[in-house]
């Protein structure tokens, strides 16, 4: 029995050796499992908590389903996290190593899982839609960015050229006649004024000879035009001692031109300038009952070419204005308003010729966007619409007027500035408009 002993000791040594191996392979097992458990759990998606398809994970560091965050978004209308609220940007991306990882340590599941996305009509097409939305606003964005960027260049562009333009003809407006008293006019302003006469520029080098100042001119009689400045033409000399009469009245010479005239009326003349393309019958009216002497009537005898040639007075009279004028002046009015624009910048040439060419631009242009607004007024006719219309209209007009009113607290470079803005980028945005207004009318 004693040689028996160590037989069964070796016996009871190996079944607690085999025991302790099988409860070591047991716990190892089941930390496999616990670990493999949690690592189900990380791998879940945040919105419905089972096995991520699709896992997209977003800046914020939360992943989800790519099934559930279209669903989220197209839900809550907002680009942010379903879990803690944070926007993110673009077009997130499906998680690569995280989807390789979930089909290696849980194939069956994950296999599962997409057969049931892959059998989801509903949200396959909400997974393909989303992606289409934000990868085109992406590109979008893009476009946007150039746009706003060649936008920025352009309004950079066009503000210097403003502010040059108003700085330039603010400097020479200093050199107008209208704004020196004739007393002060040296021999070349006195050449200027008569050569402004047009019928009289013949006679601007006896002047320049005669070296006739402002307080000789206004000493001029009939008598003696002939001998100072040969002039023997009676008609001539009639009219030369009607403007010299009007020099004395007045103390300096009426403005003949838009840039005299704005030089003296910077406010009206900004009006002018924005009232008479956005609502030119409406300023016509305006300027009937308030300026009628100073501005309606030397605009209607402008506008509606005359035949005849009296010496310019210092207002127009009614009297001067002929029965056809008044006719064409009114026909025009109503139908085609911005001819009369046009028929006034026609007059501009002797003394600018860019300018008038701007004008001219800006009338026709305006024409046509005007006849498109009412083609388009009366396609989709509706009393709220109507009621738009003239709420705008009356909004843009109230504003045109107030500018006007607070113009004198204004700085003259700034009015300027808004003057020649108006003068010559009316054209671009005249076009601009009417581009969209095409394409408002074809997609109806």
């Amino acid at each position: 029995m004693e040689a028996d002993q160590p037989d069964d000791t070796l016996e009871i040594t190996e079944s607690v050796t085999d025991s302790q191996e099988h409860n070591g392979s047991s716990l190892i097992k089941r930390k496999s499992l616990d670990v493999k458990s949690d690592l189900e759990d990380d791998l879940a998606c945040s919105v419905c908590l089972m096995l991520a398809v699709q896992p997209t994970t977003l800046v914020c560091g939360h992943t989800s389903c790519r099934m559930c965050l279209a669903q989220w978004y197209f839900t809550s209308k907002t680009k942010t996290c379903p879990m803690c609220r944070q926007p993110y940007q673009g077009l997130p991306r499906v998680n690569i190593q995280i989807r390789k990882m979930t089909r290696k340590l849980y194939p069956e599941k994950a296999r599962q899982r997409e057969e049931e996305l892959e059998g989801d009509e509903e949200a396959k097409r909400a997974v393909a839609k989303y992606d289409k939305e934000l990868s085109e606003e992406g590109s979008s964005s893009g476009d946007t960015d150039m746009a706003s960027f060649c936008a920025g260049i352009l309004i950079a562009i066009c503000t210097f050229v403003v502010i040059y333009l108003a700085w330039y003809w603010q400097s020479s407006d200093s050199n107008l006649l209208v704004l020196k008293p004739v007393q002060t006019w040296k021999p070349k302003d006195v050449s200027q004024w008569v050569e402004e006469l047009t019928w009289a520029h013949t006679y601007t080098v006896p002047v320049l000879e005669k070296k006739v100042d402002g307080n000789m001119l206004l000493s001029l009689t009939k008598n003696d035009l002939q001998p100072l400045l040969n002039m023997t033409d009676p008609v001539h000399q009639n009219a030369f001692v009607f403007a010299i009469d009007l020099l004395r009245e007045d103390g300096v010479k009426m403005p003949a031109n838009l840039w005299e005239y704005k030089a003296i009326y910077p406010g009206r003349s900004l009006f002018i300038a924005f009232s008479m393309k956005d609502f030119p019958r409406s300023s016509l009216l305006y300027m009937y009952v308030y300026f009628y002497d100073d501005m309606f009537l030397p605009f209607v005898r402008a506008s509606t070419f005359s035949d005849t040639d009296k010496p310019q007075q210092k207002h127009a009279q009614a009297e001067d204005i002929t029965f056809s004028q008044w006719i064409a002046f009114f026909v025009y009015g109503l139908l085609v308003p911005e001819w009369l624009v046009i028929a006034f910048a026609l007059q501009m040439f002797s003394h600018h010729f860019f300018t008038p060419l701007f004008v001219i631009a800006t009338g026709v242009l305006y024409q046509i966007l005007e006849y498109l607004s009412w083609i388009s007024l009366f396609r989709n006719f509706t009393p709220r619409s109507l009621y738009d219309l003239m709420k705008s209209h009356l909004k843009q007009l109230t504003s045109a007027f107030m500018f006007m009113v607070l113009w004198p607290i204004i700085p003259r470079v700034i009015c300027d500035m808004f003057f020649y803005t108006a003068l010559y980028i009316s054209p671009v945005q005249a076009s601009l408009a009417i581009y969209n207004k095409f394409l408002a009318l074809n997609n109806r």
